[in-house]
């Protein structure tokens, strides 16, 4: 199916499906319905680190709750190959880069990748994808494209885990 997200509205055939609401601080946010039912949560939870190990992403991940806050997936954040600081090293001037997601939605595992700041992947173990995501350039929104079984709000989470990844690697000002 293809939808359209604009100003946090999943569109299909211009029919208002879900919609995606930010919490004034912090990094939750609130899935609706078109009627305004309450859908589902996202948020980004940090585990428990090491005190040498407190800026690593890997202890850090993104949950996708239900209206009763029950865990229904969640994103594991990892490095981009070339910038592993388990491999390169910590660089000086800037956070290693995030580039992919491990994702487990109920017992189904996938992972989500960024191609670049405006296109997003969500694969299948055995490759397939799944769901596609691309900005639509100066027009605005993105096009997002994904497979039958996912419903409205699933993609609006997986949309928003896609900002996660994107948040992961702004530049800290200090």
């Amino acid at each position: 199916m293809e939808y359209i997200m604009k100003s946090g509205n999943l569109f299909l055939n211009d029919t208002l499906l879900v919609r995606i609401k930010s919490t004034f601080a912090g990094s939750e946010k609130k899935i609706f319905a078109a009627d305004g039912e309450l859908l589902m949560l996202t948020d980004i939870c940090n585990l428990k680190a090491p005190l040498n190990e407190r800026g690593n992403i890997r202890y850090r991940q993104y949950a996708m709750l239900d209206r009763n806050g029950k865990e229904c997936a969640v994103a594991k954040p990892d490095y981009a190959e070339s910038d592993d600081p388990a491999v390169v090293g910590w660089p000086i001037c800037r956070m290693p880069r995030v580039d992919h997601a491990q994702i487990c939605i109920g017992k189904k595992e996938y992972l989500l990748s960024m191609q670049n700041s405006q296109n997003y992947f969500l694969s299948e173990k055995q490759g397939k994808t799944v769901v596609q995501i691309m900005h639509r350039g100066l027009c605005g929104g993105w096009d997002i494209d994904a497979a039958d079984d996912f419903a409205p709000e699933i993609i609006c989470a997986i949309f928003v885990f896609c900002r996660y990844i994107e948040q992961e690697n702004e530049f800290l000002v200090v």
